[in-house]
């Protein structure tokens, strides 16, 4: 097949791409979580020298009823592997953020609870974070938008229990 075959080939697909309402919908969920995560990332970073990836662990844990999660449960809460996980929690670990405890019934299961320096760090990120938050995010929508963008993703997330921050 000819390069100009297939160039014209692909051009007749650009209607059905620009117009399917899944595509484009896909598209820009992968659009904004990919641009947030640069801009809010890297202010993050900056302000408090905390990455997104670590401050994700650390409101994860805030939120977990216990306030611990077994390493199996932070890959699943904030979508990595277990081995990034695993690599993860060893850097936080050794910056003295999260500590691992052992379970006392089940030699097989490591929990990652916060340390208190974990605790006085996401305090001083929370500040920067959500002001971040509030010039990147929520002060792009209204507080209508916001509420039905709350629920649609709570919906397509699955378990609001495990939303991030």
């Amino acid at each position: 097949m000819s390069t100009t075959t297939s160039a014209n080939r692909a051009l007749s697909l650009c209607p059905t791409v620009a117009d399917d309402e899944r595509l484009v919908l896909m598209g820009l969920l992968t659009e904004v979580d990919g641009r947030l995560r640069r801009v809010v990332g890297a202010a993050l970073e900056e302000a408090c020298g905390l990455s997104m990836l670590s401050f994700e662990v650390l409101i994860r844990l805030v939120r977990a009823p216990e306030g611990r999660l077994t390493m199996s449960e932070v890959a699943d809460q904030t979508v990595h592997t277990s081995g990034g996980t695993t690599r993860l929690v060893d850097r936080m670990e050794a910056a003295g953020l999260v500590r691992r405890v052992a379970c006392p019934n089940d030699r097989r299961t490591t929990y990652v609870e916060m340390t208190e320096l974990g605790t006085t760090t996401l305090e001083a990120a929370l500040a920067a974070h959500l002001e971040i938050l509030e010039e990147h995010l929520t002060s792009q929508l209204s507080q209508e938008e916001r509420s039905v963008l709350i629920t649609a993703l709570t919906k397509l997330n699955g378990d609001p229990a495990a939303c991030a921050g």
